[in-house]
């Protein structure tokens, strides 16, 4: 076998770089916080000898907010999608407050999208929460003992 096809062979069986179980952890806690955030409610969670910590739904709308502000100040919203988005509401066009939403959002997914957005927002906060879960679960075996 020449070297050039040992390579090759070499290069194609290499498998992909192991996702550690606490990356793992780490995703499904902002997939599932970031869905709850978009439903609109909080986020919390408790280390141990730690006050609780919070991202609220507030603190949400105000970075989704920003986040569509500055879409509209990049020149991404065209259509004046805010103001049609009001105006949809208003007068009950629920297809075209969609319609707009989605133009707001850039996206054909706009649960999707609203979902990604706060799973940035919850990122700086996923391995607290996720070590305070692991504690809280700890501690549960300790109980029982």
């Amino acid at each position: 076998m020449s070297a050039l096809r040992k390579a090759q062979f070499e290069y194609d069986e290499l498998l992909p770089p192991p996702v550690s179980k606490r990356d793992h952890v780490e995703t499904e806690w902002l997939e599932h916080s970031a869905e709850q955030l978009v439903c609109g409610s909080d986020v919390t969670w408790k280390r141990r000898s730690s006050p609780e910590r919070k991202v609220t739904k507030a603190e949400y709308a105000e970075h989704l907010q920003l986040h569509l502000t500055q879409r509209q100040i990049d020149g991404l919203d065209d259509r004046d999608s805010f103001a049609n988005l009001v105006l949809a509401v208003v007068v009950g066009s629920t297809a075209e407050a969609l319609t707009h939403a989605k133009h707001l959002l850039g996206s054909k997914s706009p649960v999707t999208q609203l979902e990604a957005i706060a799973a940035t927002f919850l990122r700086p906060h996923a391995a607290d929460a996720v070590a305070a879960e692991q504690e809280a679960a700890e501690d549960d075996v300790d109980a029982d003992l």
